[in-house]
């Protein structure tokens, strides 16, 4: 019983901190599929989760919105690669 309420809980707690950022992310990706690079940029910069990252690591990468920078994307590159290990080892240990 008691591990069904914590898991109850962290389920509960992930969906309500998560949302925000699911909303800034669902904007960002809308802009940069227009092409709405700087609007892009500022959105994702709002998310920081692995997807957010990887999108700005490739916005840096080819300029686009922003100046181009190879150490920026790079920079970002490295943290989506460790906002995605830190998701999954969130997911791993849940109890079972």
């Amino acid at each position: 019983m008691k591990i069904r309420n914590r898991l109850f809980l962290l389920v509960f707690f992930s969906l309500v901190t998560v949302q925000p950022a699911l909303a800034d992310f669902d904007s960002a990706l809308s802009a940069f599929r227009q092409q709405r690079y700087a609007e892009a940029v500022v959105e994702f910069k709002k998310c920081d989760s692995a997807k957010a990252n990887f999108y700005l690591s490739l916005m840096y990468g080819m300029g686009w919105g922003v100046t181009q920078s190879r150490e920026e994307s790079a920079a970002f590159l490295h943290r989506a690669k460790k906002l995605e290990l830190m998701e999954t080892n969130q997911i791993a240990s849940l109890p079972r």
